[in-house]
């Protein structure tokens, strides 16, 4: 999955409409939000906040468990 199907994936799991994101994340139409979603990618920053606005957070984990068990969390 990339970072705009997640991010659909997750206003669909909570039933938000890009309109009810927008106003969420103080932007001032629905289509900051649609731009974000069509652009060819997208700032981790706007990842994460969008993310957060929704309740969900980042966690960073390595692909190898059993060699590297770090794991940080995303603030936003």
């Amino acid at each position: 999955m990339n970072e705009k199907e997640i991010i659909k994936e997750a206003m669909k799991t909570c039933g938000w409409s890009q309109e009810t994101l927008a106003l969420t994340c103080g932007y001032k139409t629905p289509s900051a939000i649609g731009n974000r979603l069509q652009g060819s990618s997208m700032r981790v920053d706007t990842f994460a906040k969008l993310l957060s606005a929704m309740g969900y957070k980042i966690v960073i984990k390595s692909k190898s468990p059993n060699t590297n068990k770090n794991e940080w969390e995303v603030d936003n």
